[in-house]
Formats: structure tokens, C-alpha cells, sequence
């Protein structure tokens, strides 16, 4: 007999300890590396690999200790969370999105002793790596966006969504659709960067978010009305 799953957490505790304890390991890493690195570490990198602003090494407190902060906070989400049930029958898929989000946020938090400490050559392209993999992850969430359930955290949570089953499923549907465009535009427009040095990279990825969030609202409020009639 198969489990029933809506009546596990959305997150399970050996999934969350495993993921707490590789956490707390890279926050006490930093914490190691911390008194050697200078009074002043990088804040942006530019997508050639450069510095555009600096800040005190002591915000790296925060900083580091932010993806323990954040699993936290995705164990708390579903069990305050109105339409917990929606959590427990997509728990599989807020697994995969918990793991991946705590893994992005750990690897994040080590670009400053890469910068300081990894091979020079590395950083004429880790910057546009770390954005192709937010693109390809907005891919990959878009590919899944569909099998999100009903709930006032995740998804696309409109109004008209909200309030209607049958608009939430087509607005998930069509915020999946949109999610893999802009992370397809992150990457190309990325790799044109790098190619040409035209700097596209920036005013692409805003505008595309931009259009597809007023969009995702007009579509949203146009499923409503046509269901309600």
C-alpha cells in the first residue's frame, strides 16, 4: 500500500536535518575563513567578473548564515500556511524546490572566498555561470509550475487565482510557460554578453520579468471573468 501522503509534513525531518547539518557546516567553513579575508569584501560583481561595490566583512554574518535562516523558514511556511493540505500533496515537489533553493543559497555564499582565494581565470565567467543557472532554474521551476497546488506562498498567487481553482491551474500553467521564457532569455542574452560585451543582459532579464508578471495578471483576471460567465 502506497503512504498517504497528506498525512506526512510537507517537508520531512530527515530531509531537513540532512539539509540543516550541510548548512551549519558551511556557515562554520566561513566562520573559519572569516579572519583572514580583508576589512572590505566585494557586494556586486559585474558580469565580466569585475567589482562594482564594496562593503564591511562583517555584513558576511548575515549573509552566510542566511541559508540555514531560509530552511527554517520553509519548514514553517507549510505548517502556518491556510491550505497546508496543498503542501502535503505537493510535498514531493516542495522537497526538490527546498533542496535546490538551500544548495543555490550555500554555493552563493562562498563566492567571496572564491574571489578572493579561487583561480583568477575562473572569474571571467563565474558571474554569468551563477546567472545561467538562475536561468536554467527558471526553467526547471516552470517545467513544474503546473503541479503546484492552491496556497497563498508559492505560485503564482493572483487574486483571481485565489479565488478559483480552475483559474489557479491555468495560471500556474501559463506562469510555467512564462518562467521558462525569461530564463531562456537570462541565458541567451548572457551568452551574447559574453560574445559581444553588448551589456543586454540587465535591461533583458528586467523587461521580460516586467511584461511577464502584468501578463501572468491579465491572463489571470481574463480566465476569471470568462469562467464566471
Amino acid at each position: 500500500m502506497k503512504p498517504n501522503n497528506t498525512k506526512q509534513p510537507p517537508l520531512g525531518w530527515p530531509l531537513f536535518w540532512a539539509l540543516m547539518i550541510l548548512a551549519v557546516c558551511s556557515f562554520a567553513g566561513h566562520l573559519i575563513a572569516y579572519p583572514a579575508l580583508p576589512d572590505q569584501v566585494p557586494r556586486q560583481w559585474a558580469l565580466d567578473g569585475g567589482v562594482n561595490s564594496w562593503m564591511e566583512k562583517d555584513y558576511l554574518y548575515f549573509l552566510d548564515a542566511l541559508p540555514i535562516f531560509l530552511l527554517i523558514l520553509f519548514k514553517v511556511i507549510p505548517a502556518v500556511e491556510p491550505r497546508a493540505d496543498s503542501y502535503r500533496r505537493m510535498r514531493g515537489l516542495w522537497g526538490v524546490f527546498v533542496t535546490a533553493m538551500t544548495l543555490l543559497m550555500i554555493g552563493f555564499t562562498w563566492m567571496t572566498e572564491l574571489y578572493f582565494w579561487g583561480p583568477a581565470a575562473l572569474w571571467n565567467y563565474l558571474p554569468a555561470i551563477v546567472i545561467c543557472l538562475i536561468g536554467a532554474g527558471l526553467v526547471a521551476l516552470g517545467n513544474y509550475m503546473p503541479r503546484i497546488r492552491q496556497n497563498y506562498t508559492m505560485g503564482v498567487r493572483t487574486p483571481w487565482a485565489l479565488a478559483s481553482e480552475h483559474c489557479w491551474q491555468r495560471t500556474q500553467r501559463m506562469g510555467g510557460i512564462c518562467f521558462i521564457i525569461v530564463g531562456l532569455l537570462m541565458i541567451l542574452s548572457t551568452l551574447i554578453d559574453l560574445a559581444t560585451g553588448l551589456g543586454i543582459s540587465a535591461p533583458v532579464t528586467i523587461a521580460s520579468l516586467f511584461l511577464s508578471i502584468a501578463w501572468l495578471y491579465i491572463y489571470s483576471w481574463l480566465v476569471f471573468i470568462r469562467k464566471l460567465k
